[in-house]
């Protein structure tokens, strides 16, 4: 079974999570073909965007509850954890821009791997659910890394400790999500904003993801090392030459991405 599909246009790539009956569910074929994908495109140099969605009612429901009721080892429990936690450090290190476009219900882990991308494009009336405690667990999957760096620290424990379910506008107005997107068409809207992101420096866009993703752990000190050794790299590229001649001949710049 095909449990995760992969559609390419041009240089974005389309990544479906493929388990509708269970509301893609994150079940163990479904990360394992998800991690499977993303290095697929991670590989392909062809590939500059890419848009995570589900297919039926909804993003991602969360764990799989039926798998989680059979009896695994502590050691089999901890190699599943670590290999789930591959797919949003592949996101989060990919030198790709990375769009979650969220229908429905983004549960569970399906909120942790919608935050682990670059922007998120949710549809009107979809749900962002902390459901760890109704099962007794913790959030995982880089979730307790990224809602505190969105809503503070005692929003988030709030949030986490009841449980809540968290509609798109009221994420919108916490600042993770990007744009709410009318009814069946957060995929539209972020193929849109793909390409424009696309005809954008896109280079400039990748280094300025890998450092805003690593300054938390870095001193001032060293971002600005970091600032100054991208940018003196992207001095050198052909989209710099292109968007300083372009500036000079008043006229939009053409960007190709080198």
């Amino acid at each position: 079974m095909n449990r995760v599909l992969l559609e390419k246009h041009h240089h974005i790539a389309v990544i479906y999570l493929n388990e509708p009956e269970t509301l893609n569910a994150f079940s163990k074929g479904l990360k394992e073909q998800l991690l499977f994908t993303l290095k697929e495109v991670e590989q392909d140099e062809s590939i500059h965007v890419v848009i995570l969605s589900g297919k039926g009612k909804s993003f991602c429901a969360g764990g799989d509850l039926k798998g989680m009721a059979k009896k695994y080892t502590t050691l089999e429990i901890k190699q599943t954890m670590d290999q789930a936690a591959k797919i949003v450090e592949l996101i989060r290190r990919m030198p790709k821009l990375v769009i979650s476009a969220v229908h429905g219900y983004a549960a569970g882990a399906g909120m942790s791997l919608a935050l682990a991308s670059d922007l998120i494009i949710a549809e009107e009336g979809s749900k962002f659910s902390l459901s760890f405690k109704n099962v007794g667990l913790i959030p995982d999957l880089g979730l307790l890394y990224h809602l505190p760096k969105k809503v503070g620290e005692w929003k988030a424990k709030e949030w986490i400790w009841k449980g809540v379910t968290i509609p798109v506008e009221e994420a919108y107005d916490y600042g993770f999500i990007y744009e709410i997107a009318e009814k069946n068409q957060a995929l539209e809207r972020a193929l849109v904003l793909a390409e424009d992101l696309m005809n954008g420096a896109l280079q400039a866009f990748i280094h300025s993801k890998f450092i805003i993703n690593s300054s938390s752990s870095l001193s001032f000190e060293e971002v600005i090392q970091k600032e100054n050794m991208s940018q003196t790299f992207l001095r050198t590229t052909l989209d710099h030459r292109e968007g300083v001649e372009s500036f000079i001949e008043k006229r939009r710049p053409e960007f190709i991405g080198k």
